[in-house]
């Protein structure tokens, strides 16, 4: 899962306000021309349309009816400042990775309300990011974005860090509030022992805030599988009825090899997102687990069918052609991916290092072609 992207984002944008001007109606059309240019731009690297992306006067005012809050103009320029250097949109590119995608999943209307629901995939994992839209003076942006895998609007979670702040700390928790920087650095560097270390030493009212418990399953997942489990099972002590369970406990079940667990909550998800292709791959490598290459097979030719260019997607299911002894059917895979240039050779390579044999299937396809 995606937990980096969530964490890095709330910790970058720690200012917004209020003050809300009426709105326009969103068309369809709209929403989803604005969809395309996100899709566009973010593939591209370009961070432009979504440091862009947020209506200020009605964020912000979605951040003070979520927490109360009255800040000053000077907060305001100070927070949508860092949105347009980069930090929102850089925030999600860098949760892709290389070979990652930021894709919509689907466009609707919920309460006279345009919505456009993105699937945000990268090393990481997935999580999914659902932008309520809003008309301003013809420009259509977001009004706010709910983001699954912290199960929240931002506007609540940027609202909560505010009150979080505002609080009457002694001045000694307040200094350790701002080493979640020095945290910052050490997990880009890599160094998730020693983040951890300085994680534990936030007050224990700052750790227990649903962002920092989010950082907390970061750290825990790239140490060891205990920890991992533990903060998450922490989580859902801390807050049991959040829609975003589902996502988290993937992992979890997983790990514990509870797999009919973890297919229910695949399942869940997919239920609450509306049905999203990529979920068939979730179920494949879950069967999997199972032993049961039918379903596997099953569910990895539906995603292949719905997601042919999903590489992972396609390595698995030649996988399973050859657990299931369909070899023709794998080298025939194989080379459709090859001659859409969506697999390349250093991707070949390496099938061919595990399958030899694919390799001269592959060649006796490439004969009878000619």
């Amino acid at each position: 899962m995606t937990r980096l992207f969530y964490a890095c984002l709330l910790l970058l944008t720690l200012h917004l306000c209020s003050c809300s001007l009426p709105e326009r109606p969103v068309s369809k059309d709209e929403a989803i021309k604005l969809a395309r240019r996100i899709e566009y731009s973010v593939a591209n690297h370009d961070y432009t349309v979504l440091n862009n992306i947020f209506d200020e006067k009605e964020f912000s005012h979605r951040i003070s009816g979520a927490g109360g809050l009255f800040m000053s103009k000077t907060l305001i320029k100070g927070a949508i400042q860092g949105f347009q250097q980069g930090q929102y949109g850089k925030a999600v590119v860098d949760a892709m990775g290389k070979e990652g995608s930021y894709e919509l999943i689907k466009q609707y209307e919920k309460d006279k309300k345009q919505h456009i629901l993105f699937r945000l995939y990268g090393p990481g994992g997935v999580n999914y990011h659902d932008y309520e839209l809003v008309k301003r003076e013809d420009a259509v942006r977001a009004a706010d974005v709910f983001i699954y895998m912290s199960g929240e609007n931002l506007s609540k979670t940027i609202a909560d860090a505010l009150q979080l702040t505002n609080q009457n700390m002694p001045k000694e928790d307040l200094a350790k509030i701002e080493k979640i920087q020095a945290i910052k650095t050490l997990i880009a560097q890599g160094e998730n022992e020693k983040a951890l270390n300085l994680f534990d030493e936030l007050p224990d009212q700052v750790k227990k805030e649903k962002a920092y418990q989010m950082i907390h399953i970061q750290l825990c997942s790239k140490l060891d599988n205990d920890k991992y489990i533990q903060a998450l099972n922490e989580y859902r002590s801390l807050y049991p009825k959040d829609a975003n369970m589902y996502l988290l406990m993937i992992d979890a079940y997983v790990l514990q090899k509870d797999y009919p667990m973890a297919m229910a909550s695949v399942n869940k998800l997919d239920s609450l997102i509306d049905k999203d292709p990529y979920q068939d791959y979730q179920r494949g490598l879950i069967y999997l687990l199972m032993k049961d290459t039918i379903h596997s097979q099953e569910c990895l030719q539906r995603l292949h069918t719905n997601m042919p260019k999903f590489k992972k997607g396609t390595i698995e299911l030649m996988e399973t052609y050859f657990y299931t002894h369909n070899e023709d059917k794998a080298a025939q895979l194989i080379r459709e991916a090859r001659d859409s240039n969506y697999l390349g050779e250093p991707n070949l390579e390496v099938i061919y290092s595990y399958h030899p044999d694919l390799k001269k299937l592959v060649e006796v396809d490439d004969v009878k072609g000619k």
